[in-house]
């Protein structure tokens, strides 16, 4: 469905009514949206179908969103750690349900909750019972640069009782019993990659997604990428926008991602093809099944490892979306395996709606429908 036609059928005036050619809604649904920069992709098993950029990646210095401009990707991180997971598990160096005591130098067991064990599976899908205490990770936080404390300091000090960010409220519910989306379990599964891989997190994404991919530059610190293709990140407060700062997060398999449009494109086609692309394959097609595969139906209905379900339109795709200070991201792959949709900015669309600033997010799920439609 044509959703300028949407639009009309809502009854609004002819002259609030976005363009009709894609570029132009694209565009349009940005201004109104306060989306400073953009890059969007349908991409196919066989090749992209479309890539458009947008807007600026550098409004001061006009520096314009290219093929090749670097995002925050936010949230979308975590799929990357996943996919390392499940390398490992290929590998036989990590088991998804073992007690994960038998691996990390600590306990990492719910305080309440002594006896129940926790697994890398029960972390990639949020029923861990670790659970996030925003004004805790605040504190791990860097701004304006790379973060200074490293998983493992992070991970012990998060999760164990007498660690340096340990807190009662960095555990809820009995391990496997309530799903709650939680970034803090991200740095330890960033610590549990390192562990079992026996290598930096960075150096395992590296050479085991990134550079067998041919990922246009990703990398997860300022100092892993070319900065001058980093997009600055923008708030907006409906009139104007504000640059904010690169910031860099102790728990950065969670969050702190910089791709391309061109590279993510990329990494979306070796999972649409079932783990293999340009005859390099980064996981088994059993592995990417598992990846996509509901977990824990009876606690949440549309969680996988990592990826989740969610609706566009009338259509289904199971992905994963990004929000951070400055970067709304969106990464689907349809349930029919025929396509994906990714949706990249250098706006806080996603934190803004938060506090009632819905004109963002409303523009993102517009140019998620048009794409999607374009699509089929």
């Amino acid at each position: 469905m044509d959703a300028a036609r949407v639009d009309r059928d809502a009854g609004l005036p002819p002259e609030d009514l976005p363009p009709e050619d894609l570029d132009g809604f694209i565009t349009w649904q940005m201004e109104r949206g306060g989306l400073p920069g953009a890059a969007v992709a349908i991409v196919r098993p066989d090749g992209d179908a479309f890539v458009g950029a947008y807007g600026y990646a550098d409004l001061e210095a006009e520096v314009p969103v290219d093929r090749h401009t670097l995002f925050i990707l936010a949230s979308v991180s975590k799929t990357v750690a996943a996919v390392r997971v499940m390398q490992l598990v290929e590998s036989g160096a990590l088991d998804l349900d073992a007690p994960l005591d038998g691996v990390l130098p600590y306990a990492l067991r719910h305080p309440e909750h002594p006896d129940a064990p926790i697994t890398a599976r029960m972390l990639l899908a949020h029923v861990s019972g670790l659970e996030d205490v925003f004004s805790t990770l605040a504190e791990v936080t860097t701004a304006g640069g790379d973060p200074e404390v490293s998983l493992a300091e992070f991970a012990e000090g998060y999760a164990s009782e007498g660690g340096a960010w340990y807190g009662e409220g960095n555990w809820g519910a009995e391990p496997g019993t309530r799903h709650a989306y939680c970034n803090a379990g991200y740095g330890v599964i960033g610590h549990l990659v390192e562990v079992a891989g026996g290598a930096s997190f960075r150096a395992q994404t590296e050479d085991g997604v990134f550079g067998p991919l041919e990922m246009d530059g990703a990398g997860w610190f300022l100092a892993d990428v070319d900065e001058a293709r980093v997009a600055v990140p923008y708030g907006y407060n409906g009139r104007s926008y504000n640059p904010l700062p690169q910031n860099g997060f102790a728990y950065y398999p969670a969050s702190s991602l910089r791709a391309s449009i061109t590279g993510l494109a990329r990494y979306a086609r070796m999972l649409l093809r079932g783990g293999e692309l340009d005859g390099s394959r980064v996981l088994s097609e059993e592995s990417v099944a598992e990846l996509l595969r509901l977990q824990y139906p009876e606690l949440d209905r549309g969680q996988a490892l990592t990826f989740s379900e969610r609706g566009v339109g009338a259509s289904r795709y199971i992905g994963h979306s990004g929000s951070t200070f400055g970067g709304s991201t969106q990464f689907l792959l349809s349930r029919e395996g025929t396509h994906a949709i990714v949706l990249i900015t250098n706006s806080d669309a996603y934190i803004r709606s938060r506090f009632g600033q819905t004109e963002g997010r409303d523009a993102m799920e517009a140019i998620l429908r048009r794409l999607d439609a374009e699509a089929r």
